[in-house]
């Protein structure tokens, strides 16, 4: 009679295929979920395949789009000045965080804008490896725009607060460019 037990795997190989699997669901969001459902593209892939135009919700769509346009007629220099541009649905009744990693004295520029909809927002930054809760604010108010540029203070992350008071979604669409690292929505 023949053993019908099935066969046991060793500890090395379940480590291994879960390693490998983590791996590769780490790359799969970074470069496939995070462009197609947040617009958010850190390699440049959802952008060269096309991923981050499923990330604009389709009836609003058109509204999407005019954001860019005011943000771009609203700057003196081209659109093609913005080294990222990227689009965040803050939705209503909650709010959320859009950060980026700058060395101390890494400069970021900004220019962000709904589609006229206020949002309270909270532009600061969070020094790297502390951990007593501190941070600098460098603007904070109420507004459905905002521009202008940072010399970083120390390195940490930087970037934006947005809490959306409202009962429907807010998109901002955020224009940057300087030296950092985007970390993307916390």
């Amino acid at each position: 009679m023949q053993d019908r037990n099935p066969p046991v795997q060793s500890t090395k190989s379940l480590t291994i295929a879960s390693l490998s699997a983590t791996l590769l669901a780490g790359v799969v969001l970074i470069t496939a979920v995070l462009p197609a459902e947040y617009g958010i593209d850190p390699t440049g892939f959802g952008q060269m395949t096309g991923l981050t135009s499923l990330a604009s919700p389709s009836e609003t769509g058109s509204a999407c789009s005019e954001p860019v346009q005011a943000v771009s007629a609203a700057q003196p220099a081209a659109p093609s000045q913005w080294q990222d541009t990227v689009k965040i649905v803050v939705p209503a009744g909650e709010g959320l965080e859009y950060k980026f990693h700058l060395a101390k004295g890494a400069n970021l520029e900004y220019s962000w804008s709904t589609n006229g909809a206020a949002l309270y927002f909270d532009f600061h930054g969070e020094p790297q490896g502390d951990k007593t809760g501190y941070f600098k604010s460098y603007k904070e108010t109420t507004d459905s725009q905002s521009s202008g540029s940072l010399s970083a203070p120390f390195e940490g992350s930087h970037g934006w607060y947005w809490e959306n008071k409202s009962n429907a979604p807010v998109t901002v669409v955020l224009n940057t460019k300087g030296a950092y690292r985007i970390l993307g929505l916390m």
